[in-house]
């Protein structure tokens, strides 16, 4: 069972196995620079051999995960700039994305798994219930949000240890919005969690500290997006998109979501022509001039609708991954401010 809360997992060492595979991370690192976020591990546990860190410092023998590149920036920058791997690439989509089996063993290998919740990471749903929690903390951020937040807030309420495939593809995609990245003020709520569930799965206090910077340097992101958005007019502060991606983001700094070319809170969904004819009325109406699609994911029936509408253009943004090679989204505040800035010029043209 994958819990919603921490549950501290570290009541012994870990395996030699588990020690050669952090060693391994930091070598790898060590030889490429340093970065927040990288690839998914890609030792195969089971063809390593012990090489015990003596005298290594504690935190150098503790492997973190994140379910995705976002979180995965996040949680670095949260226990003091600390290699953080994500599961699922940069700039795959992370509703649709489906793992190997090296991925189990990853997971396994790892002392802090950080996922989402929600159901966002659809595909790992089966690898991730199959996490052994009295070896490896999970946090679930999901079950961390306060009721007081807003309705979006429920927890995980899935259990999915039976669940096969097609039970993942049978999802219903309607319910609480799994996009929690996309309000920093929430993300800056996270970051307390996810450093109180390193220091108990093994990180040293002093992550604490980290995690309370980058809480203030989140909270003048919101104060620095909020300045950006009341540029526009208030009637022009109207979302149309490709799913339905940007709700969090909506209720925080005050815009209208009009409608989604895949009314679904996953890109699994299908687009269906009478809601696609009816969406068209709605912006025809509105006079909205963007619809702005995600990054990771098709953006073919979104350019099939603007073709229809004069004077509406198709925008990209990052919506559920960080990129790679470019600046725009090197890392989640560089993509929250790239996201901005793109919705601001679209919609203040």
């Amino acid at each position: 069972m994958i819990l919603n809360t921490t549950t501290n997992a570290l009541s012994e060492r870990r395996t030699p196995t588990i020690a050669a595979l952090a060693a391994l991370a930091l070598i790898t690192a060590a030889c490429s620079g340093t970065s927040s976020v990288s690839g998914p591990a890609t030792t195969d546990a089971s063809t390593m051999e012990s090489t015990p860190l003596t005298d290594a410092p504690p935190t150098e023998n503790l492997v973190a995960l994140a379910t995705t590149s976002i979180w995965a920036d996040v949680t670095s920058r949260a226990l003091c700039e600390a290699p953080v791997d994500t599961v699922i690439p940069i700039g795959a989509d992370p509703h649709s994305w489906e793992p190997s089996i090296r991925v189990t063993a990853d997971l396994a290998a790892a002392d802090l798994v950080i996922r989402n919740g929600l159901d966002l990471e659809e595909g790992l749903l089966g690898a991730l219930d199959a996490i052994d929690t009295s070896q490896t903390t999970v946090v679930t951020l999901s079950g961390l949000i306060s009721n007081a937040d807003d309705d979006h807030s429920d927890a995980d309420d899935h259990d999915h240890d039976e669940s096969t495939d097609d039970d993942h593809n049978d999802h219903d995609h309607s319910g609480p919005d799994p996009h929690l990245w996309l309000d920093p003020v929430l993300v800056a709520d996270l970051v307390d969690g996810i450093a109180s569930a390193a220091v108990a799965a093994g990180w040293p206090t002093t992550v604490i500290d980290c995690a309370a910077t980058y809480h203030e340097e989140l909270l003048a992101l919101d104060a620095e997006i909020d300045d950006a958005v009341v540029t526009l007019d208030p009637n022009a502060r109207i979302l149309v998109t490709n799913h339905d991606a940007l709700g969090r983001f909506a209720d925080r700094y005050g815009f209208e979501v009009l409608g989604s070319v895949l009314p679904s809170l996953s890109t699994l969904a299908e687009a269906n022509p009478a809601d696609l004819a009816e969406l068209a009325t709605a912006i025809t109406t509105t006079g909205v001039s963007a619809i702005f699609v995600d990054a990771q994911s098709s953006d073919t029936d979104a350019q099939a609708l603007a073709r229809r509408l004069e004077g509406v253009e198709v925008v990209t943004l990052l919506t559920g991954s960080l990129t790679s090679g470019t600046d725009d989204g090197r890392d989640y505040l560089t993509m929250m401010r790239t996201n901005t800035s793109r919705i601001v010029d679209a919609l203040g043209s």
